[in-house]
C-alpha cells in the first residue's frame, strides 16, 4: 500500500476521534445570577452527594404513559452548594439547546421534593439531543402530573 495515501486517511480519522471524544467529555450547565455566572461541569452534578433516584411517569402526546426512574439532583439543594443565594430570587428561567425555556417561581423550587436537574434515566447517563436523547440534562418537576413543564436539553439557568 502506498504510504502517501495511508497517512492522510489516519490523520482525518485522528482529528474525527479527537472531536467526539473532546464534545462527550464537555458536558456542562451555566448557572447566572446577575454578575455571578458559574460553568458546572458534568463531574460536580453526576458525583453530587445529593443525587437521588426516583419513580416518575412519563407521559407524552399521543404515547402511553412509561414508568421510569431518574437520576438527579433537586434544584434548591444544587443552588445552594454552590453557593447561590436564593433569598430574593423570585423566579428561575430554564433555556434549553433547543429554544425552549420554562419560567417557575422560587416558592416552585423550595418545595422539597419536587424540581430536578436530572441526569439519568433508567440507570444510564442520558444522551444528548444529538444523540436522539432526552439530555444531557433534564429538568423533571414531581408534582407536574403530566409532564407538560418539564424541559430537555437544559444549558443554562438563571436566577432572576
Amino acid at each position: 500500500m502506498n504510504l502517501k495515501k495511508i497517512i492522510p486517511i489516519v490523520i482525518v480519522i485522528g482529528i474525527i476521534l479527537i472531536f467526539s471524544f473532546s464534545k462527550g467529555g464537555n458536558i456542562s450547565i451555566n448557572i447566572v445570577q446577575g454578575e455571578n455566572q458559574q460553568v458546572v461541569e458534568k463531574d460536580f452534578i453526576y458525583n453530587h452527594s445529593d443525587a437521588i433516584s426516583f419513580p416518575a411517569v412519563v407521559r407524552s402526546s399521543g404515547n402511553k404513559p412509561v414508568e421510569t426512574e431518574y437520576k438527579g439532583i433537586e434544584m434548591s439543594k444544587l443552588l445552594s452548594s454552590l453557593d447561590f443565594d436564593i433569598s430574593k430570587v423570585e423566579k428561575i428561567t430554564f433555556n434549553a439547546s433547543d429554544g425552549y425555556r420554562i419560567i417557575l417561581g422560587i416558592e416552585e423550587i423550595k418545595e422539597p421534593n419536587n424540581i430536578y436537574l436530572t441526569f439519568e434515566r433508567d440507570g444510564k447517563p442520558m444522551k444528548s439531543k444529538s444523540q436522539g436523547g432526552n439530555g444531557p440534562f433534564q429538568l423533571v418537576i414531581r408534582q407536574d402530573p403530566f409532564s407538560q413543564r418539564w424541559i430537555k436539553h437544559v444549558e443554562e439557568i438563571i436566577l432572576e
